[in-house]
């Protein structure tokens, strides 16, 4: 009986640790880049270009890095030659020299079969290390730069190829250039050290950007009282509730909180009847920006259920998630954030699936993006996520901190085919989103070095791009602040 042991390794060397949280979130943060390799019977067997094996010490020379952990697998019965011979057998098929992919198909997964299948054990990999892909492709900058991270892997350059090939042959293969190889290893590889340290701060006689649009922006809200009488025309409620609801037309009208919770409560039972959805938004839409003197109405029952309509129901037309936007972004710009978008954790994870269902509405790709519903659900989203930047980057004083999770993705959602916008109410309203987080006093310099990091916008780009009257103010602001 042999005695098997999985040897773990951090390819970020600490890295991954460090940055992760601020590029993927704290939601999907992970502490290292794994690298697993199976010891056993003397030798360190591993997949990089195909399955190798070396002295364990000859791979931790040859590469500078040291196992974080080694655990024992349990012992096997397995014969050297028996599990070398599945090697081969591995190694001319689903482990060929240009088979490794980065994300499905890498070096732990080899590990785990070798552990099961090859050793026949019990046990195999950890679970966390098996799931590390899935938890940075399941993040705002994982989904960004998969495509970057696929096309890495048409190199054949797998991060540990150093060693003696399992092959009839086992020549020694050349190791790929340092830089390749730690790309295809680990995904901050090129990001400059200093970005893990605090940027200077701007000395006293440096003025930052003067950014007055920007400053004198105001919450985007719908406030037109026009429809009031249409939507109640459409609702046809009693006579008692109609009258209540028709004080929504006058917007110097002074309630008390028991005539808006009875509002609250009358619109969200139309909210049951597709028919009368939309309608109902319409008026709510309203209803969530109206006040009770010193009395701070709680409309989070109402707005949580129109978040749960954006996000589980598929059915709704295009005119209702438009309005249901509205209703959200009338109530994000006029009060605090209500109380279900928040957890122990800063933000909940409704409030993140809101923020990337909207970004997914705010995409100007759709085959008939011209059409007057789909710019209207785009401006309706980018309203929503511009006063949620507003409040999200509110107060604080220090530009460096860490973006959370849900700052991050409207960034990255506005940035993402900002040049195929053609109507310019949706690409101003992104560029508001953009800049509102990049002058923010909390998060602007991490925001920026971002921004500059990933490539997809710059000062120059902005410049050479073509705007009209409506976006060309915020447009020129956004590029003085990069």
């Amino acid at each position: 009986m042999t005695e098997v042991h999985i040897a773990i390794y951090d390819l970020s060397n600490g890295m991954a640790r460090g940055l992760s949280a601020q590029f993927l979130g704290t939601q999907h943060a992970i502490d290292i880049i794994p690298h697993t390799a199976i010891v056993a019977f003397g030798k360190e067997y591993f997949f990089g270009q195909g399955i190798e094996m070396c002295h364990p010490q000859e791979f931790r020379m040859t590469r500078g890095i040291q196992p974080i952990d080694i655990q024992s697998l349990g012992h096997t019965s397995c014969t050297q030659s028996e599990f070398e011979a599945w090697c081969r057998a591995q190694g001319q098929g689903r482990f060929s020299p240009t088979s490794y992919d980065l994300l499905n198909r890498n070096c732990n997964n080899f590990t785990e079969e070798a552990a099961r299948e090859g050793l026949r054990l019990g046990r195999g990999v950890p679970s966390w290390i098996l799931e590390v892909p899935q938890r940075f492709l399941s993040s705002p900058m994982g989904m960004m730069i998969r495509p970057m991270l696929e096309q890495m892997q048409m190199t054949n350059a797998a991060p540990t190829n150093v060693s003696r090939q399992m092959n009839d042959v086992q020549s020694y293969t050349p190791a790929p250039t340092p830089a390749v190889a730690a790309a295809a290893a680990n995904p901050w590889a090129d990001i400059p050290e200093t970005t893990t340290s605090p940027a200077p701060k701007q000395s006293d006689n440096v003025s930052p950007p003067e950014t007055p649009f920007l400053d004198n922006q105001t919450a985007l809200l719908s406030t037109d009282t026009g429809v009031v009488n249409l939507c109640l025309d459409r609702l046809n409620p009693a006579s008692d509730q109609r009258e209540i609801l028709s004080k929504l037309g006058n917007a110097k009208f002074v309630w008390t909180h028991a005539e808006l919770q009875s509002i609250h409560q009358i619109l969200r039972s139309f909210m049951n009847e597709t028919k009368q959805l939309s309608f109902a938004l319409m008026l709510l839409r309203l209803a969530v920006m109206r006040e009770a003197p010193s009395i701070i109405t709680d409309d989070s029952q109402s707005t949580e259920f129109v978040a749960d309509l954006l996000l589980k129901n598929k059915s709704v037309s295009m005119s209702t998630r438009s309005m249901a936007w509205c209703v959200l972004s009338n109530a994000f710009g006029s009060k605090q954030l209500p109380s279900w978008t928040k957890d122990e954790n800063n933000q909940s994870d409704k409030f993140l699936q809101l923020i990337d269902r909207a970004v997914n509405d705010c995409e100007p790709t759709a085959a008939d993006a011209s059409a007057p519903s789909q710019k209207a659900l785009r401006q309706s989203a980018s309203a929503f996520l511009y006063n949620s930047s507003r409040r999200l980057t509110s107060g604080g004083t220090d530009g460096n901190s860490e973006l959370t999770e849900a700052i991050m993705s409207i960034l990255i959602g506005c940035l993402e085919n900002l040049g195929e916008e053609t109507d310019s109410t949706s690409v101003a309203r992104r560029y508001m989103c953009i800049g509102q987080i990049l002058k923010s006093r909390q998060f602007g310099t991490t925001a920026v070095d971002l921004t500059k990091e990933l490539g997809m916008l710059d000062a120059d780009m902005i410049r050479s791009a073509s705007h009209d009257d409506a976006v060309e103010k915020v447009a020129k602001e956004v590029a003085s602040l990069l």
